[in-house]
């Protein structure tokens, strides 16, 4: 269970854009904890045969079409610090709440069905009559 995403001092406050940069670390622990699938496509048998022995498998073309799948990172870059600065100098702070700003003025809820609605309507129902049931006895 991972527990307090986005959740700063002593969980008084949370916050926006520490959940997604907390979140995007998290994906990448995952990854890592969920191992690498092993398959003939993973495995890449043909490319193990054509840089052979003591080859390097960096530059190949495979490596490039398929490293992203490992960790592909939204927030944090892996710039130089020459291409880093040449970009501006992108703040991950910055853009986590840029993100963050994104996500709250566009995403979109999806409807509720009629048999979830019902069940919170009850919920509420029994709340509110606790809640005159208390008041009643004092």
């Amino acid at each position: 269970m991972i527990y307090g995403v986005g959740m700063i001092d002593s969980a008084l406050t949370w916050d926006y854009a520490s959940a997604l940069m907390q979140n995007e670390m998290l994906d990448m622990v995952l990854q890592v904890v969920n191992g690498i699938q092993v398959s003939e496509a993973n495995i890449a048998y043909d490319v193990l045969k054509e840089v052979g022995p003591a080859g390097e498998f960096i530059t190949h073309q495979h490596t490039f079409d398929n490293f992203k799948r490992m960790s592909s990172p939204k927030l944090m870059n892996r710039m130089t610090r020459e291409g880093w600065e040449a970009a501006g100098s992108p703040d991950m702070v910055e853009k986590a709440y840029e993100k963050s700003l994104e996500i709250l003025k566009n995403q979109k809820a999806a409807p509720r069905s009629e048999d979830v609605i019902k069940q919170l309507d009850s919920i509420y129902a029994e709340f509110e009559a606790a809640n005159e049931e208390r008041k009643a006895k004092k």
